[in-house]
């Protein structure tokens, strides 16, 4: 437990690592353009325009190609942020169907699979398990509030509960 404990507050740390060297970099190259704009415009004031220390459509095209760059550098830093988020989300809702019986597992890895709606003889064919086996494993599931049952007439459709249909 402790390890786990550990562990996430390291993935913590380098998600608020990136987050504020992603805000660094941003905030950087808005200083560098505004500074940048200030100069042009005091030496357009002046009219010495020819005589910048670096030309503007020079000055253009760099603050351009230096957009272009923190923009993928911030794009680099928020998905490797957000993927590296989802595998732990991964890993959290593998400790949460060991918790369950094997049988249970499968039918909601089957669910899953469904988008989180699978009619009950549709449930059957996927799991390979018989009628009455599923039928108890539906209901040791709704008991543990995992699955929602709806009958439509004779078809009864199985759903993951709302909330834990957020997770997976």
């Amino acid at each position: 437990m402790k390890r786990h404990i550990k562990s996430m507050m390291f993935d913590l740390e380098d998600s608020l690592k990136n987050i504020f060297l992603t805000l660094g970099i941003i905030t950087g190259f808005i200083f560098l353009v505004s500074f940048s704009s200030l100069y042009v415009s005091d030496v357009i004031k002046n009219n010495n325009a020819c005589g910048c220390v670096i030309p503007i459509p020079f000055m253009i095209l760099i603050l351009s190609s230096l957009g272009v760059f923190v923009g993928s550098l911030s794009y680099y830093f928020i998905t490797s942020w957000y993927s590296s988020e989802k595998k732990a989300i991964g890993k959290d809702i593998q400790l949460t169907l060991n918790f369950l019986e094997p049988s249970e597992k499968t039918v909601v890895k089957e669910l899953i699979k469904n988008n989180g709606e699978v009619k009950q003889a549709e449930l059957e064919k996927l799991t390979g398990f018989h009628k009455v086996k599923v039928h108890r494993i539906l209901k040791k599931l709704l008991k543990k509030g995992v699955i929602e049952k709806e009958s439509v007439g004779k078809i009864k459709n199985i759903k993951l509960n709302p909330s834990l249909k957020e997770i997976f």
